[in-house]
């Protein structure tokens, strides 16, 4: 603390400006680094240009090679079965509790529904808009 107040103001002018231009650098630095990950991640600067030559140096992807028919045969209900295997079913319980639920629902939203519509109903009909 004391060694700021003996500081002249021209000498805490320069600490500020000095402050000031290690920030500036710091943030170019930042901003470059910044800008050569992007560059390196999309390929190009940002620019229509780099947009487009991103693009063209972009490679082709290659087509799948065909599969014969004779091998598809073979293989496929083998594959389907496996991937069958894998799923998780549910159990018996577990369906007839699910089962159950739609149904409450079902009769739930269709009693209020009912009530819904029997009161406007009635209400058009005691406005006399029906």
């Amino acid at each position: 603390m004391d060694d700021k107040k003996k500081l002249s103001k021209e000498e805490k002018a320069k600490l500020k400006l000095e402050k000031a231009n290690t920030k500036k650098t710091l943030k170019e630095e930042k901003k470059k680094q910044f800008d050569e990950l992007f560059q390196t991640i999309q390929g190009h600067d940002g620019t229509h240009e780099g947009k487009l030559k991103a693009a063209r140096n972009k490679k082709i992807k290659k087509h799948k090679d065909k599969i014969s028919l004779k091998q598809v045969a073979k293989e496929g209900p083998v594959k389907f079965l496996k991937e069958i295997n894998k799923i998780k079913w549910s159990t018996r319980e577990n369906l007839s509790m699910k089962f159950l639920w739609v149904i409450v629902f079902i009769l739930i939203f269709g009693i209020f529904f009912f009530l819904v519509d029997y009161g406007l109903q009635h209400l058009f009909v005691e406005i006399k808009i029906i």
